[in-house]
């Protein structure tokens, strides 16, 4: 593999483009070989003794992504406030979304049995598609109301076993890094549901893998931010689209620390 040591200079294509294809081929079999148990082993398996069964495959994800930025050099994760997860708890989990990896980020980051929201499309995949519906993820069809409709009882079913639910609020990956509107759902759901929101900050991700590209453009520090739990029941609490602002607000502040502490030129 070329010298990719540096994380601050963009590589030039004929850097990127073999680097690039032998992370994908890499994921891809590592992939591979983790779907496969899922749906092989674990999902027959939990048609016999039920969905707790099926939630290994939550575990089983975990491992997926922490292998995956052992065996690809190209990235490392820094992962801050841990200490504010009650693993007794479940959450509506809200993040920001810059890349396709943030999905590697969140599961291999994240001690939670949690289920994300996905493109409906992902699904279609043979082996991942299949591994994410066995394993309960919840397809979406953007700009779809009913759809739509459709994910937000799917996520709230999860609630109820006692799983926590990740939303991209955003409703697709950031073109400039920044976090944008919120949709309303999910802040909605929590507060239905009486459920605390976990606010998760991701950055570095769309530096890398920018949206519609699949090339990695450069060595990649990876940040993964758990902000503190915000109730959403109780006295005084404020109407879901307070909370929702609030949370961004309070995001796109520790967005702009986490910058300004990794690159001090950065202004937000």
């Amino acid at each position: 593999m070329p010298n990719v040591k540096s994380n601050n200079v963009m590589w030039p294509f004929w850097v990127r483009f073999p680097v690039s294809v032998i992370a994908w081929v890499v994921a891809f079999f590592v992939t591979l070989f983790f779907a496969s148990i899922g749906i092989f082993l674990i999902a027959p398996f939990s048609l016999i003794v039920g969905w707790k069964a099926r939630d290994a495959m939550d575990f089983l994800s975990r491992i997926w992504g922490r292998i995956l930025l052992i065996l690809i050099p190209l990235w490392d994760l820094k992962i801050e406030g841990r200490k504010n997860i009650n693993p007794q708890k479940n959450y509506v989990i809200i993040a920001n979304h810059q890349s396709i990896l943030d999905i590697l980020v969140v599961v291999a980051g994240l001690d939670l049995h949690f289920k994300f929201l996905a493109k409906k499309e992902v699904f279609a995949i043979p082996l991942m598609g299949w591994y994410m519906a066995l394993a309960g993820y919840i397809p979406l069809i953007r700009g779809n109301h009913e759809s739509a409709k459709q994910a937000i009882g799917y996520a709230r079913e999860h609630l109820r076993r006692g799983m926590s639910v990740l939303f991209f609020p955003e409703g697709t990956r950031s073109l400039d890094g920044e976090i944008h509107d919120f949709k309303l759902g999910a802040f909605r759901l929590a507060q239905d549901e009486r459920v605390d929101i976990l606010p998760v900050v991701i950055d570095g991700t769309g530096d890398v893998a920018p949206k519609r590209s699949w090339l990695f453009k450069k060595r990649a520090h990876f940040c993964l931010s758990i902000g503190n739990p915000i109730s959403t029941h109780g006295e005084n609490v404020p109407s879901f689209e307070k909370i929702s602002a609030s949370v961004r607000e309070e995001m796109k502040a520790r967005l702009a620390v986490i910058r300004g502490r990794t690159n001090p030129g950065h202004k937000a």
